[in-house]
This record gives C-alpha cells, sequence and structure tokens, in this order.
C-alpha cells in the first residue's frame, strides 16, 4: 500500500501535472489546426428571399463575408430551380460553399408565393435548413434579387436593418410585426391567421421611402458585390415601408391591412402600449374649437367574454393613461401656457373616449366584413367559455360567427398626474 500511494504521488506531483495536461492540450489542438475555418466551407447568410415566376422557384441571398473591408462584406447570390431545394442548392454551387441560415435574420416572401402558400417553404427552411424561428418575416414587392440587393445596401449605407425597421417597438401602436413562430401560432390555431410586415420596393421617392443605391443584379446563380456608391438616377431604389400588413388565411396571403386599420387593431393587444390619438373641435373653459393631439403612455385592456341569455358577450375594458402632446388653434390664448392648468378637461376627455370607441367599433366592423379574427375573439371565449362558445358556434354557420356577438367596450381615460 505504501509502494502504491508513493507510486501515485510521483505520478501526479507538480512537475508531472504539467507535462500532463500538456500533452492532453496537444491531442485536443492538433486536429483542429488541420480544420478548414468555417467561413471556408460555409456561407453565412443573413437574409434569404423567395419568389415564384412562372414554373420556376427563385431564391436570392446575402451572404456576409468577414472582410476588413466594411463596404464590401454583404454579397448578394441568386438561384433558380424547380424546386426550393434545387434553388438553394444553385445558389450553393455559385458560392462553392455550403449555405448556413443559423444567422439568417430574415426570410422574404414575394407575392406569388404568398398567394399560392407559405407553409411548405417555411417547413423547408426549418426542419432542413435549420433557420431559427425567431426570423423575421415580411412580404415584398418587386424582383426578387433587386430586393434582396437593396437590403444589403441598406445595411450599408444607412446603417439600418430592415429586420428593426420592421420590428420598431410593439409598444407603439402603429406596427405589426411576424416571426415564424407567430405565424406558426397563428397557422395552426382554429381561426388559421397570419400577418407579416409588406415592404415594397419601387423607384421613386415615395410615403416612408428609405433610397438605396442599386449596384447592379444577377438574375441566375450568379452575385452582385453591395456597394455604398450611388449610381444614376434612373437606378435609385427605395425601399418603403408605409405600415401596411399582409394578413394570411390558412397560409396564403388573403388581404393587405392599411397602417389606419392596423392601428385600430392594435387597440385591443395590450402589447401595444403607446400611441397618438387625435380629436378635433373640442370647445371648453380652456380650449376654443381646438385639435388636440393626445399621447397614450399606457394602455391596460381588460376582455371579458360572457353569455347573456345564449348571446355571447365579449367586454374590453380599455384604460389610457395620456399626455397632451399638442394643441392645434386658430388664436391660441394665454390660459393654454398656465402650468396649473389641469388640460385633460372632461370636454377632451369625451372627446378621446368617442374617438376610440369610433375606431373600435371601426376594427369590429372590418373583422366581421371580412371574416378575419383580428381580435382574438375565438381564444378568448375558447379558453373562458369553452362549453357556452361550442354551443353557440353549433347554432350559427361557424364562418360568420363574429357578427351574432355584443360587443361591449368601456373607456377609462386619465392623465399622467
Amino acid at each position: 500500500m505504501k509502494k502504491m500511494k508513493k507510486k501515485l504521488k510521483s505520478i501526479f506531483s507538480p512537475k508531472k501535472l504539467v507535462l500532463w495536461l500538456s500533452i492532453l492540450i496537444l491531442i485536443f489542438t492538433v486536429p483542429a489546426f488541420n480544420k478548414s475555418a468555417l467561413s471556408q466551407t460555409q456561407a453565412i447568410v443573413t437574409m434569404l428571399c423567395v419568389e415564384k415566376e412562372e414554373d420556376m422557384i427563385k431564391v436570392a441571398a446575402t451572404v456576409l463575408t468577414p472582410s476588413q473591408d466594411k463596404k464590401a462584406n454583404f454579397q448578394v447570390y441568386s438561384g433558380e430551380g424547380e424546386t426550393l431545394g434545387y434553388a438553394v442548392d444553385s445558389v450553393s454551387l455559385a458560392i462553392g460553399k455550403e449555405m448556413g441560415f443559423a444567422q439568417c435574420k430574415i426570410m422574404a416572401l414575394g407575392e406569388n408565393i404568398c398567394s399560392q402558400g407559405v407553409m411548405q417553404v417555411l417547413d423547408y427552411m426549418t426542419r432542413t435548413k435549420k433557420v431559427g424561428r425567431n426570423a423575421v418575416l415580411v412580404t415584398f414587392t418587386g424582383d426578387v434579387v433587386d430586393f434582396t440587393q437593396s437590403v444589403a445596401n441598406l445595411n450599408l449605407e444607412k446603417s439600418l436593418r430592415l429586420d428593426r425597421i420592421v420590428s420598431f417597438d410593439k409598444r407603439y401602436i402603429l406596427t405589426q410585426d411576424s416571426n415564424i413562430e407567430t405565424f406558426y401560432i397563428g397557422y395552426y390555431s382554429p381561426i388559421s391567421l397570419g400577418l407579416m410586415p409588406k415592404i415594397k420596393l419601387g423607384t421613386s421617392d415615395e410615403f416612408n421611402a428609405i433610397e438605396v443605391a442599386n449596384s447592379g443584379t444577377s438574375s441566375n446563380s450568379g452575385s452582385t458585390e453591395s456597394t455604398s456608391s450611388s449610381t444614376g438616377g434612373e437606378d435609385k431604389k427605395f425601399i418603403i415601408n408605409d405600415g401596411t400588413v399582409s394578413l394570411f388565411r390558412d397560409g396564403r396571403h388573403y388581404i393587405d391591412m392599411t397602417l389606419d386599420e392596423v392601428k385600430k387593431a392594435n387597440i385591443f393587444v395590450n402589447d401595444a402600449q403607446k400611441g397618438t390619438i387625435v380629436v378635433e373641435g373640442v370647445s371648453d373653459h380652456i380650449y376654443n374649437d381646438a385639435k388636440v393631439v393626445v399621447n397614450i403612455l399606457k394602455k391596460d385592456i381588460s376582455i371579458k367574454p360572457d353569455f347573456k341569455d345564449g348571446t355571447p358577450i365579449y367586454k374590453t375594458d380599455v384604460s389610457l393613461t395620456v399626455f397632451i402632446d399638442e394643441v392645434i388653434e386658430e388664436n391660441p390664448s394665454e390660459r393654454l401656457l398656465r402650468r396649473n392648468q389641469d388640460f385633460l378637461t372632461n370636454a377632451l376627455i369625451e372627446k378621446i373616449k368617442q374617438k376610440m370607441e369610433s375606431d373600435m367599433r371601426e376594427i369590429i366592423s372590418y373583422c366581421q366584413n371580412n371574416k378575419v379574427d383580428l381580435l382574438g375573439v375565438y381564444k378568448h371565449f375558447y379558453a373562458l367559455k369553452n362549453k357556452e362558445f361550442e354551443e353557440y358556434l353549433s347554432k350559427v354557420n361557424e364562418e360568420n360567427y363574429l357578427d351574432g356577438i355584443d360587443y361591449q367596450i368601456n373607456i377609462e381615460v386619465k392623465s399622467e398626474n
């Protein structure tokens, strides 16, 4: 036993431990030196655009190439094939590398592919190519390569990223964003709805347009390198985000919602916390036929589904905390400058309530007319009043279940103080 202890002590002496540790490091690191760097074998895709033209699937990918020159580290490659898999493989062949989608932040889908259905595209890219489910989904108009090139140029020229533009801030009542995960959840819900922001590619300066340079394109298994130099006037491209949202039913494009419609629908959404309300014709001891812009600081929504005599009641309580942002009068008087005044007067509160309820009623009618449950009516009733709701559905045409519901709205408005 003593000899064994002495032998172990000799083997694990401090000097020999250092030797053993060095040997282990060499064993595990030498093979790594012989391997090619990942960037030499795999193309890092940051955005993928997919469209269908005639019988061919066209794809374009923005590839990040490690480089010290920041103005030359994005390249656009394109390809086509009879299937999405063939199209992606044709791009890999052009690059000479396997496409890596772990860093893919955006999937942009063209108008044709959206009208025919997008679920096969999403399934292939998430299951086979391992695109993360947090990748932002957008629809786009225009040529697939032109659009991809413009977004690549946008990254370089304006220090902007399309995924951040369309995901501006869900707290604000003026945008709607969607990623693959939320689109899947909507698709597999009973109402099978999904939303994607719609980005347009134009050649003229329109509302909410961002100018980008267009440095040339390639339409078949080639590449274009994005630069920050502007070319002639006719080459100028504009990425236009005017707040339009594409609404999908059963995985297919169904209808587009305007910015105004999106804002009204988001009143029912607790995530959308901020925004503005514009009311006109406010008159009292402070205001004289004034137009008042009210800033929403906080919004609390409480939805309580109920039944009365077999009629479903969708009761919505809205609590708004607001701040007077702007007052527009033809002849403003000194009373508007007094800091001790309570500018949230009863007359203004009533105007705010009327405006909010009008907007909410309008989006309810929009949902009924287009047979789209943007307000989560089905979800709330099914979760809290399941038995009564199933009985109600059995008595009506399920496609028109939104029509027979009593929508009750209660609005409270208070100041930040």
